[in-house]
């Protein structure tokens, strides 16, 4: 399941409880949409909630069609599962991840269900939310025991900030570890680059433009977006070249093909050594530019 379709850019997540901003959802863009029946919903209205998913995710729309579900200390995760999987479901955001256990429950009663369903097993895939000190630090052990269905890794750096005490700031360092935490645990165990969290002050391009740069330099290759207005900059950042880089990206690739093609894997090219790491990370470059650039064709014929 993880490995079927590309890693997305963003999440977009509006309240269950939000009926106009769900509506709006499918036309806004994003990789990933999220219904959120945990932290945007009063605990008072979270079972009531539920009832309004299913019709949402029916709406269907350009991207993924997810829901966040509450957390198994609440009492609610069984349930929310419950009422809101189906056929529209393509994944669940599982807040909270701090142990690879949580990830095998949910994994197991997702198949279930799937299995009541007469769904696939492996339909419903996973990203896994990670908020908290000990998430942060059992991050390895989580991405290499996590189940096929798991897609991404994604920081919540929210909930984390709260819980070791700090106040993020502009240049994000006292967030530097946790990032790069994640980063490390999702290409060891084979999983695509994690996702950041979200960029917190709105209607601010520049900031938000400058924070991505940066969490793209960690090696993180998307982010939780709040507003619709965020998810064209975060695709623009993450996915396109320059024009030099662009061109730089494609000789590389031109020319170690054709050193590959007369037997020789390990060449130059202006001055700069290529091997088939950088030649596979040109053509990963190339392939996220091209769909940046599909994007953007897409958003002017609409």
């Amino acid at each position: 399941m993880a490995s079927s379709v590309p890693p997305v850019r963003t999440l977009l997540f509006a309240p269950a409880t939000h009926e106009r901003r769900l509506a709006r959802l499918p036309s806004c863009g994003a990789d990933a949409t999220v219904i959120d029946l945990e932290d945007a919903v009063a605990d008072e209205e979270k079972v009531g909630a539920r009832r309004l998913v299913p019709p949402a995710l029916a709406r269907g729309g350009p991207g993924l069609r997810c829901v966040r579900i509450n957390g198994l200390d609440t009492g609610l995760m069984f349930d929310d599962l419950a009422a809101v999987a189906g056929p529209h479901l393509d994944a669940v955001v599982v807040p909270k991840v701090d142990s690879p256990d949580l990830l095998r429950i949910v994994d197991a009663q997702l198949g279930r269900l799937e299995a009541e369903l007469g769904l696939t097993r492996g339909t419903v895939g996973l990203f896994a939310l990670i908020e908290t000190a000990r998430g942060i630090q059992c991050a390895g052990e989580i991405a290499l025991a996590a189940p096929d269905r798991v897609r991404q890794l994604v920081f919540g750096l929210g909930d984390f900030s709260a819980d070791v005490g700090v106040e993020p700031s502009e240049q994000g360092l006292e967030l530097l570890y946790a990032r790069s935490a994640l980063v490390v645990a999702s290409r060891a165990a084979g999983l695509p680059a994690p996702l950041d969290g979200p960029h917190l002050r709105l209607h601010d391009p520049e900031s938000l433009d400058a924070d991505t740069r940066r969490s793209k330099a960690l090696g993180l290759r998307g982010r939780v977006v709040i507003h619709p207005e965020q998810v064209a900059p975060v695709h623009r950042v993450i996915s396109t070249l320059s024009e030099a880089e662009l061109h730089r990206a494609q000789r590389v690739v031109n020319e170690f093909e054709r050193a590959e093609a007369a037997g020789n894997a390990s060449i130059t090219v202006d001055g700069g050594f290529v091997d088939y790491p950088i030649y596979r990370q040109r053509l990963e470059q190339l392939e996220q530019h091209r769909r940046a650039t599909d994007d953007e064709r897409a958003a002017c014929t609409a």
